[in-house]
């Protein structure tokens, strides 16, 4: 007897669609692909009438624990609460930053995982996050512990770097390298994170504007200058090319460093390249009439048409190969009543919404297929993480993570759909087409109609070093 078996679907993978099947599931595992004509007894059985069915989203970069509070205990809220939300938007797994903490790494890697456990409604994987110079000596005891991805946020210095708890240098080269010479060391390499968007400069015109008057998105846009990603890119992807380990560039904004990463690929750079859900979906001057004002406010900020149409361009030549969110547990909290330059950038939860954006913006408008969608959000950010062996596709022996989706349906977005610390939502009022109509987690319809319709269902996807 199956557990479940989904009839009459159409199965996307990254080669195509296979029209008109049925899919097994049991014990938590994809158990049979069949056709439509193949029907064994299972203990719930659910028509899908031609829909579509994807494997889940993988959110390779969100940060629970770095909302209204940096601690454990909002961390553990976040997990019972926003990733309701990911549930949603088609997310079934999710890598999630350790809390910004001078804890040493492995110690916050065990902390992160405990407070995850039982209370997160997607399975997770950790990065850790270096703050400290003394993190680079801890680099293999956190790899020991299952960690295979570290993040640096070589993108601030200052009084920005001090309130995220690292030195006012931020994180020099001299650091990374460190980190790289104790990676080097592992059997199996990790990925090293990085937020690429070089400071100093940033810094001086946002001080230009402010003294200004210049307070919109436009001028924040205008601050971040369209090199300032490939300057850090080249920077400490030099050092990665030297032990040759990945460099992954999380939440790409702009053009100019797709063209970068274009050519440093040609020679053999090991850098993977993401982008965000966001940067696909809209533009600044669409966030300037809409009067989206401070809420749009996030780091990197939101770009130009002229961007976006690179990006969307550079998912379908394979150069850009995941799709994360950058979601961070925000209230406005640290926007009402905030001075525009003063205010904390970042961007609130956008899980809810990422598999109909990029359904209503890409597939729906001729951008993307399907089959290149799921390869950028699911099959090769699974790879890039070390379990691309279980995770990412529809295949038997895989588990059964899974979205069934409606290509025709519309319905609006925004803030009455969320479940979790959200108070407010970009996309308010937004029209998205393509709905999330059932999401299914380990082999567990958790999502119906969009609602939660089961108890946390996430594992913890443990890292592989030995």
């Amino acid at each position: 007897m199956l557990d479940l078996l989904i009839k009459n679907v159409n199965v996307v993978s990254s080669v195509g669609i296979e029209s008109d099947v049925n899919v097994g599931i049991k014990s938590g595992k994809i158990f049979s692909i069949l056709n439509s004509t193949e029907c064994p007894k299972s203990y719930r059985e659910i028509d899908a009438n031609g829909l579509h069915l994807l494997p889940g989203m993988f959110d390779p970069h969100c940060h629970l624990g770095s909302g209204d509070s940096r601690t454990y205990e909002y961390m553990q809220e976040s997990f019972k609460k926003d990733t309701q939300d990911c549930l949603l938007g088609g997310v079934t797994s999710i890598a999630t930053t350790t809390v910004l903490s001078p804890d040493s790494l492995d110690e916050s890697y065990r902390k992160t995982v405990s407070v995850a456990a039982n209370n997160s409604h997607t399975n997770f994987k950790i990065t850790c996050v270096v703050t400290k110079d003394h993190h680079s000596k801890q680099i293999l005891a956190a790899a020991h512990e299952g960690c295979t991805s570290f993040k640096f946020y070589t993108g601030y210095c200052g009084c920005l770097a001090e309130k995220m708890g690292m030195s006012p240098e931020g994180i020099p080269p001299s650091l990374f390298y460190q980190c790289m010479e104790q990676a080097n060391l592992l059997k199996q390499k990790p990925i090293m994170m990085i937020h690429a968007e070089e400071p100093t400069v940033r810094f001086m015109l946002a001080d230009r504007f402010k003294a200004a008057g210049q307070e919109s998105l436009l001028d924040w846009a205008a601050h971040s200058p369209e090199w300032s990603e490939s300057v850090q890119v080249y920077q400490y992807g030099v050092i990665a090319k030297q032990f040759d380990i990945p460099l992954y560039v999380v939440h790409i904004s702009k053009a100019h460093t797709i063209e970068f990463i274009e050519k440093l690929k040609k020679d053999n750079y090991p850098i993977i390249a993401e982008t965000c859900v966001g940067f696909l979906s809209t533009t600044v001057h669409k966030m300037v009439d809409k009067n989206i004002g401070i809420y749009g406010k996030i780091q990197p900020p939101i770009r130009y048409q002229s961007d976006q149409d690179v990006l969307w361009n550079a998912i379908k030549s394979g150069l850009i190969t995941a799709i994360g969110t950058d979601s961070i547990p925000y209230t406005s909290k640290y926007k009402d009543g905030q001075a525009f330059w003063e205010a904390r950038p970042g961007l609130n939860i956008q899980t809810p919404d990422s598999m109909s954006l990029l359904l209503g913006e890409g597939y729906s408008k001729g951008k993307i297929t399907l089959p290149e969608l799921v390869k950028v959000t699911s099959e090769l950010p699974a790879k890039h993480f070390g379990f691309g062996d279980r995770k990412g596709q529809i295949k038997i022996g895989y588990d059964a993570d899974l979205v069934l989706v409606d290509l025709e349906k519309s319905y609006k977005l925004g803030l009455h759909r969320y479940k979790g610390h959200n108070n407010y939502s970009l996309w308010e009022g937004m029209t998205g087409k393509g709905a999330v109509v059932k999401t299914i987690v380990n082999g567990v319809i958790v999502v119906e109609n969009d609602e939660i319709v089961e108890t946390a269902q996430g594992q913890h996807i443990q890292g592989l070093q030995k």
